[in-house]
């Protein structure tokens, strides 16, 4: 077995959260249209429903999960997994035709621990290298919801942080167990596997979901792996404040030194407030009239720390 080296960067960001393009200037779309356009399988309505649902996984019994979202999904089921000590929702959209798998975000030691435990491990169901704590979580959740799955219904797999990683995975092993996968849509997503990981599920659509000033994106650092580094899956959607939003290439999150420090040059800062799913709930409500894309480029133009 290889030596595990230490991150304190990685870790201090991980930690504190338990504590807590192409031109696009004038680009406007309603927020019940499509984003596809812009490389997205997602509407504006629709996101905010999703990280709705995904901060009622972090943050509710099964009781209030019920009263906030019956009758508008069905078949509500609240998951506890002892061995990760995490959960995820199961639920199915009768409006749509669809199941989901909403799973949770980093919310206690032993989510912070599998965060952290980021050295790749060639997946042998999926044939892949993945990051180990991440794919733990994730086959976990897989073995779990199969017993509640409808092979005729196609899945919609989300989550946030940890859950976004988690989703990323699911989604993986659905994929290759003959699930119909719609979508995978990952808000505030660390990197779960190489290059080469991405391209061999680059069939299954997937939405990634940053927003300004989250940090967990940019981990794993390259660092770890200089020859075959963690990456992001694609282009993110960024969410901005107000109605603004842009395309965050993935090679952004290559290198976190630099963006840190163009950041800082603006007196601005990457905070775990930003990373919070409520956050990203915010963000995305505040487009529910419209959304406009702006040039990436500009991005620190429309948008500020969180408090």
């Amino acid at each position: 077995m290889k030596i595990r080296r230490k991150f304190p960067v990685a870790a201090a960001l991980l930690l504190a959260c338990l504590l807590s393009g192409p031109a696009l200037a004038g680009a406007q779309t309603a927020a019940n249209q499509s984003l596809a356009a812009f490389g997205f399988d997602i509407s504006v309505d629709e996101l905010f429903e999703l990280l709705s649902f995904q901060r009622s996984a972090r943050l509710d019994t099964q009781a209030k999960i019920e009263a906030a979202w019956v009758p508008r999904f069905e078949k509500i089921a609240l998951r506890d997994l002892e061995k990760s000590e995490n959960r995820y929702i199961y639920a199915v959209d009768p409006v749509r035709q669809r199941q989901i798998i909403a799973i949770r975000g980093t919310a206690n030691l032993m989510n912070a621990l599998l965060d952290l435990e980021s050295w790749k491990d060639k997946s042998p169901a999926l044939g892949i290298r993945l990051h180990h704590g991440f794919e733990r979580a994730a086959t976990l959740v897989f073995e779990d919801v199969q017993p509640y799955l409808d092979p005729k219904l196609p899945i919609v797999v989300c989550g946030h942080s940890l859950g976004a990683a988690e989703s990323i995975i699911v989604g993986m092993l659905l994929s290759k167990a003959g699930y119909r996968v719609e979508k995978i849509v990952a808000s505030g997503p660390p990197k779960v596997t190489d290059a080469e990981g991405v391209a061999a599920f680059a069939a299954i659509p997937i939405v990634l979901v940053t927003a300004a000033f989250d940090p967990v994106p940019f981990l794993p650092p390259a660092s770890i792996y200089p020859k075959q580094p963690f990456v992001q899956g694609g282009p993110l959607l960024m969410l901005l404040d107000g109605p603004f939003a842009t395309i965050a290439p993935p090679e952004y999150y290559e290198a976190m030194g630099p963006a840190f420090k163009e950041v800082k040059k603006l007196s601005e800062r990457f905070d775990v407030v930003d990373h919070r799913v409520w956050t990203y709930r915010d963000r995305a409500g505040e487009k529910m009239k419209g959304i406009v894309f702006v040039p990436f480029a500009e991005w620190q133009a429309h948008a500020v720390p969180r408090k």
